[in-house]
């Protein structure tokens, strides 16, 4: 009797999130351990400037010699401007590392898993709380993470391509009001599927529908 193989991933290198906050750092773990993306790294930087996280994800960058490299976090996080964004692309674009920012928060990201927008919103405290709504116990800190929400990034996983669609949409209306887009995690998703393949969900028996 022949034996079936087993489907593999062909990895196409090597990847690093550099988050700004330990919380965000904790999210990513739980993809990357729920979706088997093994060639994928994720380090918290606890930066408090834009100019100090791209400084920290260069370092990292180079000292592991990754493929791809992005710097993920909320403008909330870094106390910083999409105008300090742009003023800093090409020096980004120099040191071969790319921004995955959220306007105005991170949480904005999880908000599109349960819910839309047809215009922007530039108030953080908007998307934390209707998740909170929407959540039982939710508050995104690493001991929400480590305890009630443990599960969270599998909770959300089913609907990642509905968020997705609603980020694209959202992105332009985004632009329309302030010139530039309200997040950035489309280009990181694909990004993630280029580098790390498709994920492997086979293990995972419990996703909250």
């Amino acid at each position: 009797m022949q034996l079936r193989k087993k489907k593999t991933t062909e990895f196409k290198g090597t990847m690093l999130l550099v988050t700004a906050t330990e919380a965000e750092a904790l999210f990513f773990s739980q993809m990357r351990k729920d979706c088997r993306f093994t060639n994928l790294n994720v380090v918290c930087s606890n930066a408090k400037t834009l100019k100090e996280i791209i400084t920290f994800a260069a370092r990292k960058k180079n000292q592991g010699k990754y493929d791809r490299t992005f710097c993920v976090f909320g403008l909330d996080d870094l106390n910083t401007s999409i105008e300090e964004i742009k003023s800093n692309e090409e020096a980004v674009a120099n040191r071969r590392i790319q921004l995955c920012y959220f306007n105005p928060t991170f949480e904005m990201y999880f908000y599109f898993h349960l819910g839309e927008l047809d215009r922007f919103v530039g108030d953080a405290e908007f998307f934390k709380s209707n998740i909170a709504k929407a959540v039982k116990d939710y508050e995104f800190t690493p001991e929400f993470l480590g305890t009630k929400g443990s599960n969270f990034h599998l909770q959300l996983f089913p609907r990642h391509a509905t968020a997705d669609l609603r980020i694209r949409d959202y992105n332009r209306v985004a632009n329309q009001a302030t010139g530039a887009k309200a997040c950035g995690v489309v280009e990181l998703n694909n990004a993630i599927t280029e580098i790390c393949g498709t994920a492997d969900m086979s293990h995972n028996t419990r996703v909250f529908r």
